[in-house]
């Protein structure tokens, strides 16, 4: 009877024992820390890897992350032009990676992300007060930069880092929405009028020049045409001349010469029917010509042009 009482006395020892070797073994789990009390006080941070601690006397106070979090919240405030906005909000933080962070973390702020929402819509209220609704557009980096700031200052002490403030956008009511849309597309309208009378006016413009460009050639053109053929007329006068015939007299043959090719030109056209031949054509201005006159004037010409 003693016997069995106390082998049984053994084996709840050995029980006990055994549940609390099973207590003293901890486990901490990658990027988790645990905060270890030994009799209600802080002893001890216990980062990743196999543990070992006194059962009852020693526990696991707190079980805090080492990952990063995010926060993600609705600001609602107005602009400086009094328009209502909502301003979404993305942060993301995490505890540093020391002992006295880690204590901090745990033991001086007990609801870190009240407090970040606070703060959060603090600095933008503050932020976008002093902004009108275009420049709050325009603004936003700025805006999440100094909020970042901010935050890390603020929160820092508690063993967060902040590791990046995101303010995404600024969205007014939609009546207002509707109303800037508005305006923008008659801006659009107006730009794009002006643009297309810019456009009318330049292509006005070219053309103008073009023109003028071009009647220029051509007064050009003519110029030198008309200086050719007083060339040419000086040079058969001269021709003439030299062959002994006075300036006034050589203007006749000329004259008479040039009829006699056209009426030639006429005559060989398979459009000529009939040719009359103009009585006043003589060498002597107004009176008839004769066969002699016609035969004398022929053989000049080709006395002349001989030379």
């Amino acid at each position: 009877m003693f016997a069995i009482a106390g082998f049984t006395f053994v084996l709840i020892i050995l029980g006990i024992l055994a549940v609390l070797l099973l207590m003293s073994v901890l486990v901490v789990p990658q990027s988790d820390v645990y905060v270890i009390e030994k009799l209600g006080k802080y002893h001890r941070t216990l980062f990743s890897g196999l543990h070992f601690r006194l059962p009852v006397v020693e526990r696991v106070a707190y079980k805090q992350t080492l990952r990063i979090k995010e926060l993600d919240l609705m600001v609602a405030t107005k602009t400086k032009d009094n328009v209502f906005v909502q301003v979404p909000v993305n942060v993301q933080y995490f505890v540093n990676e020391n002992e006295q962070d880690i204590r901090n973390s745990v033991y001086r702020l007990s609801n870190p992300e009240n407090q970040m929402r606070s703060y959060i819509q603090q600095n933008i209220v503050g932020s976008l007060s002093k902004l009108d609704l275009d420049e709050a557009y325009g603004s936003l980096h700025q805006v999440g930069l100094a909020l970042q700031g901010e935050l890390t200052e603020k929160i820092g002490e508690y063993g967060y880092v902040i590791k990046d403030t995101n303010v995404i956008d600024v969205e007014p009511a939609p009546e207002v929405k509707d109303a800037m849309n508005q305006v923008n597309a008659s801006e659009r309208k107006r730009q794009a009028q002006i643009l297309t009378a810019e456009g009318n006016k330049a292509a006005a413009i070219l053309e103008a020049e073009a023109e003028r460009d071009a009647r220029r050639l051509r007064g050009e053109g003519i110029a030198q045409e008309g200086d050719e053929i007083a060339k040419g007329m000086k040079e058969r006068i001269d021709k003439l001349k030299d062959a002994g015939l006075t300036a006034d007299a050589a203007v006749e043959w000329l004259k008479f010469n040039d009829g006699i090719a056209v009426y030639t030109a006429l005559a060989s056209s398979n459009n000529a029917k009939v040719i009359m031949m103009d009585n006043n054509l003589g060498p002597n201005w107004g009176q008839p010509m004769t066969s002699e006159d016609i035969t004398r004037s022929i053989i000049r010409a080709d006395e002349v042009q001989g030379r």
